[in-house]
């Protein structure tokens, strides 16, 4: 594999120690994608197949937002991309996963955000259903991958996603959990300007 090609290169022949410290950083970088991919896979099949049915809670989706957005603060800062959570909602449902489903999805949204733009976190009930949805102004994706955005290991630019630490099992992660909950997650983009992930819940009796 790549790994090991890149280390039998490297103590191929003697080099400086720069070389040797780029090499092991290198090595590092694909190491912890890799380690990240892997935790991924093993958490989506543990969702794909439930051993167990869901430990249902009335969980606040605004609060659960809000927490959200306080993780990635920093990371969000660091592009001077500005968090907003509107709105207010309540669904059943299990927590850590509902985290985790918003979490790559804002993950995603600053990811690929336009640097000193909104990303906006909006709750809203319609009906039957209640929607949770992140939009972020940036390049947007192409209609030719939106069939395709929740396949697993699916990547619309696969050379920047390995740079940025992406496994292509986000997206399929976030629609196995929705699965779960008996909703859906949707995707709108328009090329050049913006695009909304949203979660459909069922709504609370």
């Amino acid at each position: 594999n790549n790994l090991m090609g890149k280390a039998q290169v490297t103590l191929s022949r003697p080099r400086p120690s720069e070389e040797y410290k780029q090499a092991l950083e290198s090595c590092t970088e694909e190491l912890e994608r890799m380690s990240r991919m892997i935790s991924q896979m093993l958490f989506l099949a543990s969702v794909s197949q439930p051993a167990a049915p869901l430990p249902l809670e009335v969980i606040d989706l605004g609060e659960e937002a809000e927490k959200v957005a306080e993780l990635f603060s920093s990371s969000a800062e660091d592009r001077d991309i500005t968090l907003q959570v509107h709105g207010a909602a309540k669904v059943s449902g299990d927590k850590l996963m509902i985290q985790r489903a918003i979490s790559n999805l804002l993950s995603n949204a600053i990811r690929h955000g336009l640097a000193g733009s909104v990303i906006t976190i909006t709750l809203d009930t319609h009906e039957d259903e209640v929607w949770l949805a992140v939009r972020n102004t940036g390049d947007g994706i192409d209609a030719d991958h939106l069939p395709r955005l929740f396949d697993r290991f699916y990547r619309v630019h696969v050379s920047r996603a390995r740079q940025q630490g992406g496994t292509g099992l986000g997206l399929a992660i976030v629609r196995s959990i929705m699965s779960l909950h008996e909703g859906q997650v949707t995707v709108q983009s328009e090329p050049g300007q913006f695009t909304t992930f949203k979660l459909i819940f069922p709504r609370m009796v």
